[in-house]
């Protein structure tokens, strides 16, 4: 798996990669990126990514339903 980016905006971005740690187990990294500098990061053991997803999901559509969520050009992800 290549590393995604998701622009933010205001020169923000989220970065999501597969990695495997000191003891040769895989994880995703999620990091939050600035400048090409991690400015915070999460790993992730792959069996739960569907699960963060899908919950990110109902989370995105409950805030859509609620009118919490702005369109924002920046944060589609599509370049």
């Amino acid at each position: 798996m290549e590393e995604r980016e998701i622009n933010m905006g205001s020169g923000w971005k989220m970065t999501i990669r597969m990695d495997v740690d000191k003891y040769g187990k895989q994880f995703i990294e999620i990091a939050k990126v600035r400048k090409e500098m991690k400015i915070g990061r999460f790993k992730l053991n792959p069996r739960y990514a569907r699960k963060l997803g899908e919950e990110l999901i109902r989370i995105g559509d409950e805030l859509e339903k609620g009118g919490g969520l702005e369109e924002d050009a920046g944060e589609s992800g599509e370049d």
